[in-house]
């Protein structure tokens, strides 16, 4: 009986995220600059996450717009292509549309789309001066799919991609190396959790626990206290992204409280804000 309940927590949740992704349009965002020209028309490719479309990063396509950037946000069937398909076939031609200005291409990406910029960097280079920023990335794997990855009724309703989320034999977390581009992190987080601490551990965002999203030689890292899905449309996420796409850091004192709020996790090399780091500007 205990175990039909839980069940169904688990269930009424998956739905409520399922009919809130069903809400994406499947079209593309493109958009130019057109206020300040202080982004100097480098483009910034907006990558969306599961059961999502380009459609859904128009709030931060917004304030990048405004600043003179170039923004892309180009949709990938994401419960059908897995995350090398959507490298390849989708992120792909969308930064090679931007490599002829010669201007440095950034990759902003949210939930799942983290994993597919992680798959395209394996192979290719941005150009010089690019950053990528990852908004709440499953970047060691995502902890709902270990438990309910690998049964049928979860590879139809995800798709391939969200099903490989995994530290296992078969997911594609293990086989992707770091790349040198500079990338910084943006974790979502709250203070109550829906899940049982066994299938998604505290703190998390409701779909990502915070040690799930820190990567490897990432640059930087900073806590931001909101949902996985409506991060998206926090005016504090959208300035830390412009932070750190001009600097290549986040808001410095944002950026210590994390060190402070946070277990230890030795096994990653957590590169800290040079001295005299710009401070953030409004």
């Amino acid at each position: 009986m205990a175990r039909h309940a839980i069940l169904g927590f688990f269930f009424a949740g998956f739905i409520s995220l399922l009919l809130a992704g069903r809400c994406a349009l499947a079209e593309d965002t493109a958009t130019s600059g057109g206020g300040s020209t202080a982004a100097g028309g480098e483009c910034v490719i907006l990558v969306h996450g599961l059961w999502r479309s380009g459609f859904a990063m128009r709030p931060l396509a917004r304030p990048l717009v405004e600043l003179g950037y170039r923004v892309e946000a180009p949709s990938y069937p994401s419960t059908n292509a897995d995350i090398t398909e959507a490298a390849r076939d989708y992120l792909k031609p969308a930064v090679d549309a931007c490599r002829p200005a010669g201007k440095a291409v950034h990759l902003v990406s949210h939930s799942m789309g983290g994993i597919v910029v992680r798959a395209y960097l394996q192979e290719e280079r941005l150009p010089v001066g690019s950053r990528v920023v990852m908004l709440s990335p499953p970047n060691q794997g995502s902890e709902i799919i270990r438990y309910f990855g690998d049964q049928d009724w979860f590879l139809s309703a995800a798709g391939p991609a969200a099903s490989s989320l995994s530290q296992s034999a078969r997911g594609i977390i293990p086989t992707l190396k770091p790349f040198p581009e500079p990338v910084g992190i943006v974790a979502a987080y709250r203070d109550w959790s829906l899940w049982p601490d066994a299938w998604l551990p505290t703190p998390n965002d409701g779909m990502v626990s915070v040690d799930s999203m820190r990567l490897e030689g990432m640059d930087d890292f900073v806590l931001v206290r909101a949902g996985h899905a409506s991060m998206r449309y926090r005016d504090e996420v959208q300035a830390q992204i412009v932070n750190f796409l001009q600097y290549g850091r986040f808001k410095k004192e944002q950026t210590a409280r994390w060190v402070e709020e946070l277990p230890a996790l030795p096994a990653l090399s957590i590169a800290r804000p040079p001295q005299g780091a710009a401070p953030y500007v409004d």
